[in-house]
């Protein structure tokens, strides 16, 4: 099985989100459970399948819509044993999730769920300052002022001031509006479809408030000439990993640089136009107002410590005078609840190892459905993608489309390019682009048509001279026999591999995105019928050639 970290560099995700799919814990109380299904739902909207990504982030909204938020509307506090815990997520991982959900409504048209979505994405964060030197101060100088408040209380200062200070993990913050771009973003471009112009604004607004680099983007998006919307993603984001004492504190190493890398956005034969980032996810990870309370643990790690050192101190002081001082009995406590604090400080190092580490919006309007999309990053070469098959919108309501893309993330950004990530083709008939010339067949007959079986489908066959003495009854038939799946319901409302990549599915990956780029713009093997009535039909497969075999009118090459 090829890891999703591998998967999303090469931007083939059909094997891991397959594969993690299978795998996924079923109850709420696994401590699995949630991270699972964020990492299906990502990989299944890159791949493609918005349906599909939709089953399974229904239930990742809805534990974060009715657990993750607290009565001040900033995330959840957590402060249970980090081994028994259900993982939730750091903050920045949860609002991330709610955006990914807030796509997967827009791809499927509903414009009302996705801003309901974009819109919990915006939840409040816990700012606790800055240092004196006006750097943001990070989740170990957090922890070190929650001692030395506490520890200040035990000296024998309790006015209610002191107190409250002390208390410094529940009052020492300031609750701050979101500044996260691309929740503003998404849920500006869904009160605008919406035609909630004002909100659409006041989101828009806020944007420009963030990051003045977007004005460009923010006035083509106020403008509203767009009908398309493309949200473009690449890289892999920050990994977790536990540092400090007993590894209670929590940070996020990049695994892929931050830069201010424009993305270039050519549509046909028009001088492409350039992007700036709008959200940098390494940037997020390393602000404490998105950490999931690793102060809190970090907390637990260092008052235990220096519990422990103060304790040792205390019994030793008390034992000196004869045994007979309360300073032993405090002291001896203090090593006892210090060891039970140490005890489960350390940090939980688990992380949704599919969020990229930057995200791109770029609004379109289009009008050709033969015209092609390509995409590229300056500077890295490798990131180059070109998309066909993505026409105007086909809604009655006018509304704008919208479709998630991953870039391929290859280390080196110099790295030569898939060719299927650059040829623009489509070599194989699909419901989306079923104008493919020349005679064709299904797939699992020799042919290139992957289309599900239909009337329509089946009288151009006939027209062709084609499969002339079988009905769709029969044809359908075959698909069964084959126990291929042909739509979403069929496969238990998850889609499986295509059948082009060894699947047993016929659900096509919508167009312009990654999945439909990778599947259709390269060429698969020849299929390998699985049941004994479709081998009697189908032709058979082609003998391997030893590639210094020259051509002969017996055994011509391809």
């Amino acid at each position: 099985m090829r890891t999703p970290t591998v998967a999303l560099q090469g931007g083939d995700y059909a094997g891991p989100r397959v594969d993690i799919h299978q795998d996924m814990q079923p109850k709420r109380s696994d401590r699995g459970y949630l991270l699972d299904r964020m990492r299906v739902g990502v990989l299944t909207l890159a791949d493609g399948y918005p349906r599909s990504a939709q089953t399974v982030f229904e239930e990742v909204y809805d534990v974060l819509r009715t657990q993750g938020i607290n009565k001040d509307k900033t995330v959840a506090s957590v402060v249970l044993n980090e081994d028994v815990k259900i993982w939730k997520g750091e903050p920045f991982e949860q609002a991330l999730a709610l955006t990914y959900y807030a796509m997967v409504q827009a791809e499927l048209g509903s414009w009302d769920n996705a801003r309901a979505s974009a819109n919990g994405s915006l939840f409040r964060l816990r700012d606790f300052g800055e240092d004196e030197e006006g750097e943001r101060i990070d989740t170990y100088e957090i922890a070190r002022r929650a001692v030395e408040y506490e520890r200040a209380i035990e000296t024998g200062d309790s006015s209610d001031e002191a107190l409250k200070k002390a208390n410094y993990l529940d009052n020492g913050y300031a609750v701050r509006d979101s500044d996260f771009t691309l929740g503003y973003l998404l849920a500006g471009i869904a009160n605008q479809q919406l035609g909630r112009t004002r909100e659409a604004d006041d989101h828009y607004l806020r944007v420009m408030e963030l990051d003045e680099r977007q004005g460009r983007l923010i006035e083509a998006l106020r403008d509203g000439r767009y009908n398309t919307v493309l949200v473009v993603s690449y890289g892999l984001g920050p990994r977790k990993e536990g540092y400090g004492p007993d590894n209670s504190l929590a940070r996020f190493r990049p695994r892929f640089p931050s830069d201010d890398g424009e993305l270039r956005v050519r549509v046909g034969h028009v001088m492409g136009r350039t992007y700036t980032p709008v959200q940098d996810v390494n940037v997020m990870a390393g602000d404490h107002m998105w950490s999931n309370l690793a102060d809190v643990r970090a907390a637990k790690s260092t008052i235990g410590s220096l519990m422990l050192v103060g304790g040792v101190v205390a019994a030793q002081h008390g034992a000196s005078r004869g045994g007979n001082d309360d300073t032993l009995y405090a002291g001896l406590g203090a090593l006892v609840v210090g060891a039970i604090l140490k005890a489960g400080a350390h940090v939980d190092t688990r992380f949704c190892d599919v969020m990229p580490q930057r995200f791109y919006v770029v609004p379109l309007y289009l009008s050709d459905p033969n015209e092609q999309i390509q995409l590229e990053i300056e500077g890295r070469p490798s990131s180059k993608l070109v998309l066909s098959g993505l026409g105007p919108p086909g809604g009655i309501d006018g509304s704008a489309q919208l479709r998630y893309i991953h870039l391929v993330s290859t280390p080196n950004p110099n790295a030569p390019v898939p060719g299927w990530a650059a040829s623009g083709e489509v070599l194989y008939k699909n419901p989306y682009t079923d104008a493919l010339g020349g005679e064709t067949l299904p797939y699992i007959l020799g042919g290139n048509d992957v289309r599900p079986p239909t009337q329509r489908v089946l009288d151009g066959y006939h027209r062709a001279g084609r499969l002339t003495g079988m009905t769709l009854a029969d044809l359908r038939e075959l698909y069964r026999a084959e126990g291929i799946g042909l739509t979403v319901e069929d496969q238990h409302g998850y889609t499986g591999k295509h059948l082009l990549e060894g699947g047993r599915s016929l659900v096509c990956p919508l167009p312009g995105t990654t999945g439909f780029a990778r599947l259709f713009g390269q060429t698969h093997p020849v299929y390998h019928p699985r049941s004994d009535v479709v081998a009697r039909i189908a032709p058979p497969p082609p003998p391997d050639i030893p590639p210094d075999t020259p051509p002969t009118q017996d055994n011509p090459l391809p």
